[in-house]
């Protein structure tokens, strides 16, 4: 079982992808839907996510489609995820119980508060990988994976 939805980690897959050509080569959400094996429309939606953001620029005409906006090493992977997520928090977009009075009743404060706490650890840790972290790591198992390692 994944710790991210669908959408962050479609998100993710596509950002390292794009992460991995060349920035003046535009790709199509087509291509990136079939290597990635995420369904076409729900790329775009994706896609259309990630550049209002200012992930990803999209070029029109022949020879274009998608490309990252920046570098992949200036595009954290806490950017990504507030994109798809559509807030600032991972796991709510603002808190539902505030709980001023640790003496009140229940578990709901210390439980809170662990929630915090998680989120500004997590958040810590996207914010601090990048696309370029990532699409290295790619590149090291597709050559690990591959015959003729370099090539």
């Amino acid at each position: 079982m994944g710790f991210f939805n669908s959408r962050l980690r479609y998100g993710i897959c596509a950002a390292v992808d794009l992460a991995q050509h060349p920035a003046q080569q535009a790709c199509q959400s087509r291509e990136i839907a079939a290597r990635q094996g995420i369904p076409g429309p729900y790329l775009d939606q994706i896609l259309s996510a990630l550049k209002g953001a200012g992930v990803v620029k999209s070029i029109r005409g022949a020879g274009g489609g998608y490309s990252l906006a920046k570098s992949p090493d200036k595009i954290s992977v806490g950017e990504i995820a507030r994109a798809m997520l559509r807030g600032d928090h991972l796991f709510s977009s603002s808190p539902e119980v505030v709980i001023s009075d640790i003496s009140s009743p229940g578990s709901s404060w210390i439980v809170r508060s662990f929630e915090e706490d998680v989120e500004q650890t997590l958040t810590r840790m996207l914010d601090s990988t990048t696309l370029a972290d990532l699409a290295g790591q790619k590149a090291v198992l597709d050559d690990a994976l591959s015959f003729m390692p370099g090539i």
